[in-house]
């Protein structure tokens, strides 16, 4: 057994590094990479089939992935837009959750409400990360990622309470009441006690000076929210939620900037691991679960696979397009909802890819009925999720750059200058510290007159980027192209300097660092 858990352990690292090298070469998103790869490791005759425990999903996927987007969102420009995002992530997923439900009932009867309900909350919540990533990097107004960010911080919440409620009612009949309360229990307990467990993890965190503490600390917390509420029927993704979103707007101060960075560092590798387990384990399952739908009709299995990839591309699309005019014209809810452009909401309107929290949430669908039966359905429902996300995967996000490119959006002139013009802010009062210190010496010192030379080319190397970056200048990419050019040759000049032993590594890693940054800030301006 322990060799088999670490073949099995040994053979998903491999699977996460040749996911990212296939997903480079044949330009597909990363998570179709790990289904692919993982497809073929179950066809190889020979490994040992694995059989994730629902419980697994739930309590070890869910928390870290939900915390994670949770503590890195900005709560202060998701207020900016609440309209839009509230409609996005609360309006549109219950009525995607419902449509799914409805049009899964109508090809299988039997089905029952509850799972089909549950089924649908799975796949109802759009995972906005590949998207975002694409719109970032070819650059579209920021408002349009500040409304599929918020929406990705508050659609999985309204999602798995719902996911929460179905399961609970797998077998039943409750009255609508009942439903009622349970819903009530599940988000104002779930907001409650992550609020809890977000004051008190800030304050033990005040109180932690060693990095690494600080690390597991961070570790810890979504776990902490998520499985004291779960088992207090309250909503464990609401209670990360809020944990994270108090721990990322409060607690941050707290912490020092080494242990900051060393922690966040560490999130973003782990968020990439389970990720990309996540998907490489659900790949592995898929030539078990085709084995066990083969039993269906073909034409139906197709007719169901079209119809429910159909369905949350046509509600999402329609409500973004529609919904946002209906609002305007009715006169009801804020402007933000109706600030988008028609070309910003059709935009929006396609970013909806399903990603790893509707794999998550499918695998964790009980195993038996709570009669003891078991779930016959599972399977298909394992299915179906599968052919949903990497429709949607695939089929939304390959596109989205030439429909960008077809639509002509682009930020603002402030947001493009919006890191230049901070930067310089920075440098500004870093020299008016040192004509303050200046003034306060009788004689100013050589670090001085040093410090103050080194700022003050920086910031004339800022006000010549702020000029490049106008929208009537010619030489914006060539002067990009020459300063490309020129930290190449910083570049090459530190490596000599540190084969040469003339600076130590550490120097060498962190002036690296710096030059890292200028040519990555340059090329997503190009």
């Amino acid at each position: 057994m322990p060799t088999e858990v670490f073949l099995i352990g040994a053979a998903l690292a491999v699977a996460v590094l040749l996911g990212r090298l296939l997903a480079g070469r044949i330009g597909v998103p990363d998570a179709a990479a790990y289904v692919l790869i993982g497809v073929a490791a179950g066809l190889v005759p020979g490994l040992p089939r694995v059989q994730v425990s629902p419980d697994v999903v739930l309590l070890a996927f869910l928390p870290p992935l939900v915390y994670y987007a949770a503590f890195f969102s900005d709560p202060r420009e998701t207020m900016e837009h609440i309209g839009a995002v509230v409609g996005q992530s609360v309006g549109l997923v219950l009525a995607t959750a419902f449509a799914v439900a409805w049009t899964l009932l109508l090809i299988f009867p039997d089905i029952g409400w509850a799972a089909a309900l549950a089924f649908a909350a799975a796949i109802a919540p759009p995972d906005p990360v590949a998207a975002t990533t694409v719109l970032q990097r070819l650059g579209v107004p920021g408002r349009l990622v500040t409304v599929l960010e918020g929406e990705g911080l508050i659609n999985d919440a309204v999602a798995l309470t719902l996911f929460a409620v179905a399961v609970a009612n797998l077998g039943a009949s409750p009255s609508v009441p009942e439903v009622l309360v349970r819903i009530v229990v599940q988000v104002a307990g779930g907001i409650l006690f992550g609020l809890i467990v977000g004051i008190a993890v800030a304050r033990l965190r005040e109180r932690t000076r060693d990095p690494l503490s600080q690390a597991v600390w961070s570790l810890v917390t979504p776990f902490l929210a998520f499985v004291p509420a779960h088992l207090m029927h309250a909503s464990g993704v609401l209670a990360t939620v809020t944990a994270a979103v108090w721990l990322g707007t409060h607690g941050r101060g707290l912490v020092a900037p080494s242990a900051r960075l060393q922690t966040e560092t560490f999130w973003r590798v782990l968020n990439l691991l389970l990720v990309a387990f996540l998907f490489v384990l659900l790949g592995f399952q898929i030539p078990g679960i085709v084995a066990v739908v083969a039993d269906y009709p073909v034409g139906t299995l197709l007719l169901a696979s079209a119809s429910l990839v159909a369905v949350v591309v046509v509600v999402r699309m329609a409500w973004a397009l529609l919904v946002p005019p209906l609002v305007r014209r009715l006169r009801v809810g804020d402007d933000e909802i109706s600030a988008l452009s028609r070309k910003e909401r059709l935009v929006l309107g396609w970013c909806g890819p399903r990603g790893a929290v509707s794999l998550a949430v499918a695998l964790s669908l009980p195993l038996t009925m709570p009669d003891g039966a078991p779930f016959v359905r599972r399977d298909l429902l394992l299915f179906l999720t599968v052919v949903v996300v990497l429709a949607t995967l695939v089929g939304q996000v390959l596109p989205l750059p030439a429909l960008l490119r077809r639509l002509r959006l682009s930020p603002s002139e402030q947001e493009r200058t919006e890191g230049l013009r901070a930067h310089r802010a920075m440098v500004d009062a870093a020299l008016r510290e040192v004509e303050d210190l200046a003034a306060q010496e009788e004689q100013e010192t050589e670090g001085l007159e040093a410090m103050r030379q080194v700022l003050e080319l920086r910031r004339d190397r800022l006000h010549r980027q702020l000029e490049s970056e106008a929208p009537d200048g010619d030489a914006g990419p060539d002067e990009r192209d020459l300063q490309l050019r020129m930290l190449a040759a910083e570049r090459k000049a530190l490596r000599d300097l540190a084969r040469r032993g003339d600076i130590g590594r550490r120097t060498q890693i962190a002036i690296s660092q710096e030059l890292d940054l200028d040519e990555t800030r340059l090329r997503r301006a190009r």
